[in-house]
């Protein structure tokens, strides 16, 4: 079933239109990433690429949330084995160096450790449902068991202006989350971070001190004002002067993905279709 959901998306990228949604796709699956030989569910893998899609150009603040709820990120980064008496700090690591902070010019993270203990202890509880319809609603689904959640006070750092989340029983703890995520979404370094990652997706791998104040700064301002939503950003940067520059033209290196798609579209590879599904799907 692993084998048939790359061959699926494989098939995706290479008869899709004209459409941005195909590489945004792409380019969340390199931002939040997992590995399918350690997600062995291939429910979770395909509802994880749906989520990919889903958000892959919606608001970004959202996506956040709901990836730290996706099964397969649960699987992957222990999530559904954070417990109160067994906090695991992987996730709440991550979340905070990968996804949204990120570190600073230095490499040095401006959150510290304390932090990473303490988003870890605010995300327990989390757990995955393997059968379909037992625990969630739908099967195959994150839920989340109060018994299991840490309901003590949670402290944070002087980069978090010192934000005390509290701790809270019973189903209502889920809204911890939400708390955090405002902790994180209102420093500046979330819009900035994610800005980068689509100039050098998009744009150059390298991001001068000009390229920072000029085009990073900004589309990190337009990312805010727009409450994190994803269009904006990709709209002023695209019609953007800076982005036709003739100096900017053909700096990126094509990645493997875009080598081979772009390859087997160039040269009208012909591939099995649906008559052939077996073929078609790698079964």
């Amino acid at each position: 079933r692993k084998r048939s959901m790359k061959s699926w998306w494989t098939a995706q990228m290479l008869n899709q239109p004209r459409s941005l949604r195909e590489k945004m796709a792409l380019f969340w699956s390199n931002h939040f990433v997992i590995e399918f030989d350690t997600v062995s569910v291939s429910t979770y893998i395909y509802k994880y690429n749906e989520l990919l899609r889903l958000y892959a150009l919606g608001n970004f603040k959202e996506f956040v949330k709901q990836i730290t709820l996706n099964s397969a990120m649960l699987k992957y980064l222990n999530g559904e084995k954070n417990t109160a008496t067994a906090p695991n700090e992987n996730y709440g690591r991550e979340l905070q160096e990968l996804f949204t902070i990120g570190k600073d010019a230095t490499g040095n993270p401006p959150y510290t450790e304390d932090d990473v203990k303490a988003a870890a202890r605010v995300l327990t509880g989390w757990r995955n449902d393997l059968v379909a319809g037992t625990t969630s609603a739908n099967g195959f689904n994150s839920y989340f068991d109060p018994a299991k959640h840490d309901t003590a006070d949670k402290q944070f750092s002087a980069f978090y202006n010192y934000t005390q989340i509290n701790g809270l029983s019973g189903t209502g703890a889920v809204s911890e989350l939400d708390d955090l995520l405002n902790m994180i979404f209102a420093k500046d370094e979330v819009s900035l971070f994610i800005c980068r990652k689509l100039y050098r997706y998009f744009v150059y791998y390298e991001i001068d001190a000009a390229t920072e104040q000029n085009v990073i700064v900004p589309l990190a301002a337009v990312f805010r004002s727009n409450n994190y939503e994803i269009v904006p950003v990709l709209d002023v940067l695209f019609r953007s002067e800076h982005f036709f520059d003739v100096l900017n033209q053909g700096c990126l290196i094509k990645n493997p993905i875009d080598f081979s798609v772009g390859f087997c579209r160039e040269f009208n590879v012909v591939f099995p279709d649906s008559s052939n599904l077996s073929g078609q799907y790698g079964c």
